[in-house]
């Protein structure tokens, strides 16, 4: 044998050890316990390798082993536990006028969270004030820093395809945006990603049986993309595409943030429903609707009436049911959705004897700093 037939032998070898390693690491981490004997079945692997795979991530505290056995009939078998703290991953919601970070376990479970009420401004001093708070947190956190994954930053932007700057962010009022200015000052792993991508990353996860949506995000900013294919998911590539609030309802409408006159944005945003409620807060706007104040009931049916609008819009294009989240989700209740769902359906061209679908999200708000740690986890496992 050849030298270079060694070297494919040796290369071989360690690509199959490392496919196992992840195999066993990944039915692991979705079955969250099992025996070797179940794992190597479901994996159809032997006995010996999986002993060797769980052996390695046991040293690497991926997996445990359970303080309980299972019986099978001879001697009880050890059960292992996919040890879902042995890394963390940490999501900051980026906002205009503050910021949100958690840091979650590998199943994405919540262990802390913080806000910082600070302006962004695309400078020195911002990025330094903000790296300062990201230390505080992991700090704070109970966990050796060389067990976080990373930081990832979701940010009203649009962010470029390799990640490291922002192309369009005009409620960020900046277009300078650089990974380098986050990354420079935080010792930790960063990368960007634009927010909505984020939380339907987040809502892709989530609802398992939801393959393909419009999905509407009713923040003090409105977005809009589409779920396709959440397959995608399984490679963890961005499972969402579109900027739908940038759809025109009124050409001779209010000028939207784009430059452009009369998107969905203008209609649908929550920042613009509270212009029209002012000086009431939502909490106390909401209570008026319920209670069935004439004006309250009169300024929230025009809300859902364009909210309407924009579905049937973007359902000419793709027929799928429609995913709600966002702010404004806390608010909704099922008469809400009932309503909104007949507006949709009375003013649908091509008359359908089933309703449109409409879910609400049961995350609301938080799919995006959640997405955000997620998208650490997906890096983590494909890598």
């Amino acid at each position: 044998m050849d030298i270079q037939s060694e070297k494919d032998m040796v290369k071989n070898s360690i690509t199959l050890k490392k496919a196992n390693l992840n195999l066993v690491l990944r039915e692991m981490y979705d079955k969250k316990r099992s025996t070797i004997l179940d794992l190597a079945k479901s994996l159809n692997m032997s006995i010996p390798t999986v002993t060797t795979c769980l052996k390695e991530h046991l040293d690497k505290n991926l997996v445990k082993i359970s303080s309980e056995s299972l019986c099978t009939g001879g001697r009880k078998s050890k059960v292992y536990e996919f040890n879902a703290l042995s890394k963390i991953a940490l999501g900051v919601k980026l906002l205009k006028e503050s910021a949100e970070i958690c840091a979650t376990d590998l199943y994405g479970n919540v262990l802390r969270e913080d806000v910082l009420l600070k302006q962004f401004k695309d400078e020195r001093g911002y990025y330094e004030a903000f790296a300062a708070w990201i230390g505080n947190f992991v700090s704070s956190l109970p966990y050796d820093k060389k067990d976080i994954l990373g930081i990832t930053i979701a940010l009203q932007a649009l962010v470029s395809e390799d990640g490291k700057s922002v192309y369009y962010s005009e409620i960020l009022k900046s277009s300078e945006i650089r990974l380098e200015k986050f990354s420079s000052l935080i010792d930790l792993n960063v990368s960007l990603m634009h927010d909505l991508e984020a939380a339907a990353l987040f809502e892709s996860y989530e609802r398992q049986d939801l393959k393909n949506a419009i999905y509407f995000v009713l923040n003090k900013n409105f977005g809009g993309m589409l779920i396709l294919n959440s397959a995608l998911r399984e490679k963890g590539f961005p499972c969402a595409i579109g900027t739908i609030e940038h759809m025109s309802l009124d050409l001779n409408g209010e000028q939207c943030y784009c430059g452009r006159r009369g998107c969905i944005e203008t209609f649908c945003s929550a920042d613009k429903l509270k212009e029209k409620i002012k000086p009431l807060s939502f909490k106390e706007f909401f209570s008026l609707v319920r209670s069935g104040d004439e004006n309250a009931v009169k300024i929230w049916d025009e809300y859902l009436y364009y909210l309407s609008l924009a579905i049937n819009n973007v359902r000419l294009i793709v027929d799928v049911p429609v995913l709600l989240g966002g702010f404004l989700c806390q608010f909704l209740d099922d008469e809400d959705v009932f309503k909104l769902s007949k507006m949709v359906n009375d003013s649908y061209p091509f008359k359908k004897k089933e309703r449109v679908k409409i879910i609400k999200s049961r995350y609301a708000d938080d799919a995006i700093k959640l997405g955000a740690t997620l998208m650490s986890i997906i890096r983590y496992f494909n890598a």
